[in-house]
């Protein structure tokens, strides 16, 4: 289990009818059945055509962890983490899960990114996806700088921007399977993209999304619009939401307001919202997440995908 300081195919490229506009899809259930999947459309009659938008980067090394930088005006070089599956090549496109940790206290942010990363390994080695881990800049929390009260930067959700365009550069990755998962303030903050609609990164080009521990009360508040609404959403996005239930997210009811204001938005049960209370951990329900909770929201994330 893993625990916070914090209390609290064809090979075949597909374009949409309005080309402005990202939309999702379902994947044929065979496609996440085993790690190479998605390699082997159109050797069975009667399949559906997977849409495949390979970034076709190169040079990145691999397997294994690897750190790399991204130059972010305004804030330097940042590092980030990432992990390649055992079995990467470059001459497949791979989904890509963006990872976001949780506030730990100060000095904290570089230990928890690799953490994140460290307990997603696994699952990607066994399921063939790519892990990216940025890396918060808060120095006081050990979280995330957001933008300034006008939805400026620079900010961390510049340095997120740059990770996924660096990883896009130099590995292929599958442009159409792009998730996040978001811990405690990571989560908020994926909230906070996907739903205000940062103009620095398109909140269309995830597949999904998944956060643990986290409630939509938490987001940044702006002067110039209202933050993570669902009901403002660019267009409903699959979503995870994991929730321990002796955490105080869940029992001061932040959550389950969350699930409601999803459902009203239109989100449904069981197809673009999974919604999940679990028990287990140490301590039990606490703020945490285990790597079964890990599993559950890949099972979840991994049949979507985009059309741009």
């Amino acid at each position: 289990m893993f625990a916070s300081s914090l209390p609290i195919a064809f090979a075949l490229t597909l374009a949409s009818a309005n080309a402005g506009a990202a939309q999702g899809m379902v994947l044929p259930a065979w496609v996440c059945a085993h790690p190479d999947a998605i390699f082997i459309a159109g050797f069975e009659s009667g399949q559906a055509a997977v849409p495949h938008v390979p970034s076709l980067g190169s040079g990145g090394a691999y397997p294994a962890n690897v750190t790399r930088q991204v130059t972010v005006p305004g804030l330097g070089s940042q590092v980030y983490y990432l992990h390649l599956p055992s079995h990467y090549t470059p001459d497949h496109s791979w989904p890509l899960v963006l990872v976001l940790h949780g506030a730990g206290g100060p000095g904290t942010s570089s230990m928890y990114a690799q953490q994140v990363r460290a307990d997603w390994s696994v699952l990607a080695d066994a399921q063939g996806f790519i892990v990216a881990s940025p890396v918060g800049t808060d120095s006081q929390g050990g979280g995330w700088n957001a933008p300034d009260a006008n939805g400026n930067g620079p900010s961390d959700y510049d340095v997120i921007a740059a990770v996924l365009a660096d990883a896009r550069s130099a590995y292929n990755v599958e442009q159409t399977r792009i998730a996040g998962w978001g811990y405690s303030a990571g989560g908020e903050v994926l909230d906070d993209i996907v739903l205000t609609g940062w103009s620095g990164l398109n909140a269309n080009s995830f597949a999904g999304y998944a956060v643990t521990g986290t409630a939509l009360a938490g987001c940044p508040t702006y002067n110039t619009v209202q933050s993570c609404v669902p009901a403002n959403a660019a267009r409903i996005i699959p979503l995870d939401i994991h929730i321990g239930a002796a955490d105080p997210i869940f029992t001061q009811g932040y959550s389950s307001s969350d699930k409601n204001a999803f459902l009203a938005a239109g989100w449904n049960l069981g197809t673009t919202l999974f919604y999940t209370v679990f028990t287990d951990g140490y301590p039990p329900g606490g703020h945490i997440y285990t790597a079964a909770d890990l599993q559950q929201v890949w099972t979840n994330l991994c049949p979507n995908a985009v059309i741009p």
